[in-house]
């Protein structure tokens, strides 16, 4: 069974397909569901580009949710959190890690 899994962005087009890191919300039904992870993966836009892929839903900061899901496949688990200031933009933080 594929999983589900949510993501946000500042804008839409700054999401782009390919290898990127990012922060996922599990969305599967289940004890682990709303667990945050920080991952490097792979996604697409396509089920064909990622056969293998999990759903990703993305959203806006402000929760506006792009009407059809992308698709992901992680590759790998980043610690579960990303070196900054409190006050600092988590998406610049999220650039350098």
């Amino acid at each position: 069974m594929a999983k589900e899994w949510q993501t946000f962005v500042r804008k839409f087009d700054d999401l782009k397909e390919g290898k990127i890191k990012l922060f996922i919300k599990d969305l599967t039904p289940g004890p682990r569901k709303y667990d945050t992870k920080f991952v490097e993966a792979q996604v697409a836009k396509s089920k064909e580009a990622l056969p293998d892929g999990d759903l990703l839903y993305i959203r806006s900061e402000s929760g506006l949710k792009i009407p059809h899901p992308w698709y992901i496949r992680i590759t790998r688990e980043r610690p579960p959190f990303v070196s900054g200031k409190p006050w600092e933009d988590v998406f610049a933080a999220v650039e350098r890690a």
